[in-house]
């Protein structure tokens, strides 16, 4: 697709829609910056120093649309692509993320519409995916209502899952590990690891494939963020890692909302009883990375590994632990019982444009994206 620089014609028209390119990513970022995710705390998700390097982050094909007016990007989204199991087998599957709409455009809805159409024409020319997903914050109403009205000229958005993120407290923790062997990994094990992930990965709706080399491509992954689980026959029974990607994208606190302001002291002081997480100040960026890569043979192998992170988490300097699950996931329960957390809820949406509504759909069952790539 060609690109241009912006025309008098194309000010005076509304903004012009492009593919991003590195030109753009300056003020990419700044667009995530001053533009938090709407809830009682405010979010940003930020991508210093590169937006192109932590869009890169697992290594996988992604690209882009901007709008672009007086010089200004005013809205972006991403579509992100990889293999990932649907109904039992991999599949090359999109991922619709980081849709945001810069404040000076708040309420012009034709800006969605008009990307969402270049987005359709990307799709037809470049032979698109014929099955999309994206995950959507339940506090955020207004772009929940959007996408689920079968607007014209709008792929559809079919709900098909809750999908729960929790954050734990990362401190030393000690527990009993029901005789299992829990370590932190090294390049060896990887082969092992793959496999355990992909035997478990595949009974869910949207997991990731992992192979080796996907493992290893993955930016400020390393093995040793691995920690793995062994029964008393010495079998690889559990995996997860822990993934702080702060070097590449951040977590910032923009803001509350007046009623959990003013209760926020009261708040951090219970939190300190009850040993869940504080609330962070305004502008701090969140010490906290997530527990990705996520594999049990049975759910209550979980709480010890965890108990393995949040250790190693803290010895790091980190504050908190970031898992999600399916509302309707066993290991939501498990991880609920033996840790206390703070939730957040999405809705995992299905996507499809209209010539692939035949395409196969995923069948009903639990939904397991890897949360931290969300």
């Amino acid at each position: 697709m060609a690109h241009s620089h912006m025309t008098t014609s194309a000010i005076s028209s509304g903004p012009e829609f492009q593919v991003a390119r590195p030109a753009h990513d300056e003020q990419i970022r700044r667009l995530f910056r001053e533009n938090p995710m709407p809830a009682g705390m405010s979010l940003s998700m930020e991508h210093e120093p590169s937006y192109f390097g932590s869009a890169a982050i697992d290594g996988c094909g992604h690209e882009t649309i901007v709008a672009v007016e007086n010089d200004r990007v005013i809205c972006a989204g991403s579509i992100r692509v990889r293999r990932r199991f649907l109904n039992g087998s991999p599949a090359r599957i999109g991922y619709l993320g980081g849709l945001r709409l810069d404040a000076v455009a708040r309420g012009r809805a034709s800006i969605i519409l008009r990307g969402y159409r270049m987005f359709h024409d990307l799709h037809r020319e470049t032979g698109g995916q014929p099955l999309y997903f994206s995950s959507i914050f339940s506090a955020n109403v207004a772009s929940i209502r959007f996408l689920e009205r079968g607007l014209p000229g709008m792929p559809t958005y079919r709900r098909i899952a809750e999908f729960v993120t929790l954050v734990l407290h990362a401190r030393r923790r000690r527990g009993e590990s029901d005789n299992l062997n829990v370590r932190a990994a090294v390049k060896s094990d990887l082969p092992a690891i793959s496999e355990l992930l992909n035997r478990q990965n595949r009974q869910f709706q949207f997991a990731p494939v992992w192979t080796v080399e996907a493992i290893q491509a993955c930016r400020e992954l390393h093995p040793a963020d691995f920690h793995i689980a062994r029964d008393c026959d010495g079998q690889l029974v559990g995996c997860a890692a822990l993934w702080d990607q702060r070097a590449i994208r951040q977590m910032v606190v923009r803001g509350y909302a007046p009623a959990l302001r003013r209760l926020r002291p009261l708040v951090n002081l219970t939190a300190r009883i009850l040993g869940t997480p504080p609330l962070p100040a305004v502008g701090q960026i969140i010490r906290q990375a997530f527990v990705s890569h996520v594999a049990a043979a049975n759910p209550e192998i979980l709480p010890p590994l965890l108990r393995s992170l949040a250790t190693a988490a803290s010895r790091r300097g980190l504050e908190y632990l970031t898992v999600g699950f399916d509302s309707r996931d066993p290991r939501l329960q498990v991880v609920r019982r033996h840790f206390g957390a703070r939730e957040y809820a999405s809705r995992i949406y299905a996507v499809h444009w209209e010539e692939d509504a035949s395409a196969q759909q995923p069948a009903d069952g639990i939904v397991s994206p890897e949360v931290a790539l969300l």
